[in-house]
């Protein structure tokens, strides 16, 4: 088992103290948001809340994932960096291909790629993309990366995505995996059609067995249940060595840790946790003590 944790919500003057720390604790992972931008106003509910309604202030601080992962990275040695998630649908993939491309080249391959669909209208209708095909640009845009950071001249033409034949430097000297996010049976689908691994969004314990079992016949019937495959979940009730021994056993290889406020996600959910942030000299407390206690075991 791998763990890690997202910086949303956190001050970004405290990313790179915080990305310290945790390197030197044997943590394997930090995530950092997307959002380029919060529309005053939205047409449709926020769907991760019961009453629609976003949980965060609209003027929070949050920086473009590549500047915070390429800063971030440069005052780390080991510990890896991924956008959770990136909105790729809303973006050129040719572009993230080459932010991709130089991330990998500073870090010396030190990141991964989570993606998934935006889900404001208001993104896509004022970025100029059609939302109505997000999924199959979003497949087409999966496959066109991949190919692009294998090296050498390439070309896709999809209905979305369409190039001759080009070539990108540097590219990756490893495998860059690519996780896609999201617990929709859509996205679940995509995960296990072309992701190297799954993203989920938060769960109880109890909820794991039967969506591992989803995922690996998803899996199956892609003919891809014998390859490689990562799976990332935040799982708030699993606290002891036992609960995450039991999620490896059901095939989960990287939990996700809100270390400085785990009860209080546990206890009153995601928008408390992400309201009650602490000073950062609690945050790196609560980084040493979780490696010391749990991540030591593993």
């Amino acid at each position: 088992m791998r763990f890690g944790f997202h910086l949303f919500m956190v001050d970004p003057s405290e990313h790179l103290d915080i990305a310290r720390t945790a390197d030197a604790c044997g943590w394997d992972s930090i995530q950092v948001a997307d959002s380029p931008f919060f529309p005053e106003e939205i047409s449709v509910p926020y769907p991760y809340t019961p009453d629609g309604k976003r949980f965060w202030p609209l003027d929070m601080p949050v920086l473009d994932p590549w500047v915070a992962m390429t800063a971030m990275a440069v005052v780390t040695k080991r510990i890896r960096f991924l956008p959770s998630v990136l909105r790729l649908a809303i973006r050129q993939p040719l572009l993230e291909a080459k932010s991709l491309c130089s991330l990998a080249a500073v870090s010396n391959d030190r990141v991964a790629l989570g993606v998934g669909l935006a889900w404001m209208p208001e993104e896509f209708e004022w970025l100029g993309v059609n939302m109505k095909t997000r999924g199959a640009r979003q497949d087409e845009a999966i496959q066109a990366i991949r190919l692009l950071l294998g090296g050498g001249f390439v070309e896709f033409h999809g209905k979305h995505v369409n190039f001759d034949r080009v070539i990108m430097a540097p590219t990756p000297k490893k495998k860059i995996p690519i996780y896609v996010g999201g617990a929709t049976k859509p996205a679940m689908k995509r995960a296990a059609r072309f992701g190297d691994g799954w993203l989920s969004v938060i769960h109880a314990k109890d909820e794991v067995p039967a969506l591992m079992a989803e995922l690996n016949q998803l899996r199956r019937e892609f003919g891809r249940d014998k390859e490689p495959f990562d799976v990332m979940m935040h799982c708030p009730d699993a606290q002891t060595v036992d609960d995450i021994r039991r999620l490896e056993d059901l095939g989960v290889t990287d939990l996700q840790i809100m270390p400085w406020s785990e009860q209080i996600l546990a206890e009153m959910g995601v928008g408390a946790m992400m309201r009650q942030q602490p000073p950062l000299s609690v945050k790196q407390d609560a980084i040493k003590r979780y490696a010391d206690q749990i991540i030591s075991k593993f």
